[in-house]
C-alpha cells in the first residue's frame, strides 16, 4: 500500500494494430503515507546500545550450553513510543458514574488488545519473564502509571456509593484487570465487550453495596 497503484488505459485495436477505441481506464492511486513514531537520533542511540548489548552477550558464558551466547539477533523497545501508541486504550472516559467510566475503559482496553496492540503487549510480557530490565521498564512505564490512573476513579466510585467503602482500591484493580491480561496471554477466549461486562458485573456483586 505504500507503493500505490499505477494507472492504465485498456484499448481495442484492429487487425493492423491500430487503436480503434478505449475499453476501460484505471486512474493512478498514490501510496499511503508512512508516519513513524521514532526519530533518527533515538534510532541511532538504540542501534548503538543494541549493538553493545549483543557484543557483551557474545562474550558471556552460557552455563547451560558451556559456550558463549550466540546472540545472533536482538530487539529493542522504546517505551515512551510504545506507551504513546498503545496507551490511549487505558484512559478513563468521562461518565456520570465512576463505575460506568470503569466499564468504558475496560472495553476500550480490550478492544485495543484485540488488535496489533495486544500482540505487542503479549510479546513484551512474555519476553519480560526472561529480561529483568524489560520487566522493570514495563512495570514502571506501563503498569504502574495505569494503576495510578485507575485509583482515583475507584475512589470516586466509593464516594458515589457504587462500591463499598471498606474495599481496597489496589485489590480492586487486580480483581478487574487480571482476567483481561490472563485471557490476552493464554488465548482462552475473545476479549469481547460481553466478556468485559461479565467481569465487571460479577465483580460488582462483591464490590458493590449489599
Amino acid at each position: 500500500y505504500l507503493r500505490g497503484i499505477a494507472g492504465y488505459t485498456q484499448v481495442a485495436v484492429n487487425s493492423h494494430g491500430r487503436v480503434i477505441g478505449d475499453t476501460s481506464q484505471v486512474d493512478p492511486s498514490p501510496g499511503d503515507t508512512l508516519v513513524t513514531s521514532i526519530d533518527s537520533r533515538v534510532q541511532a542511540v538504540v542501534e548503538q546500545q543494541l549493538a553493545q548489548a549483543i557484543a557483551t552477550a557474545r562474550q558471556t558464558h552460557d552455563k547451560v550450553s558451556g559456550r558463549n551466547f550466540a546472540a545472533d539477533s536482538g530487539a529493542a523497545v522504546v517505551m515512551d513510543a510504545f506507551t504513546m501508541m498503545v496507551g490511549s486504550g487505558s484512559l478513563f472516559p468521562k461518565a456520570a458514574r465512576a463505575t460506568d467510566s470503569i466499564r468504558l475503559q475496560m472495553r476500550a482496553m480490550a478492544k485495543s488488545f484485540r488488535g496489533d496492540d495486544g500482540v505487542l503487549v503479549k510479546a513484551l510480557l512474555a519476553e519480560a519473564q526472561f529480561d529483568p530490565e524489560l520487566a522493570k521498564a514495563f512495570r514502571d512505564r506501563w503498569t504502574l502509571p495505569r494503576r495510578k490512573l485507575a485509583l482515583p476513579v475507584i475512589r470516586e466510585a466509593i464516594r458515589q456509593g457504587g462500591m463499598r467503602p471498606e474495599i481496597d482500591p489496589e485489590d480492586t484493580i487486580d480483581l478487574l484487570y487480571a482476567p483481561i491480561y490472563y485471557r490476552l496471554q493464554m488465548g482462552t477466549g475473545p476479549l469481547s465487550d460481553v466478556y468485559v461486562d461479565a467481569i465487571l458485573d460479577r465483580a460488582m456483586k462483591g464490590l458493590g453495596r449489599m
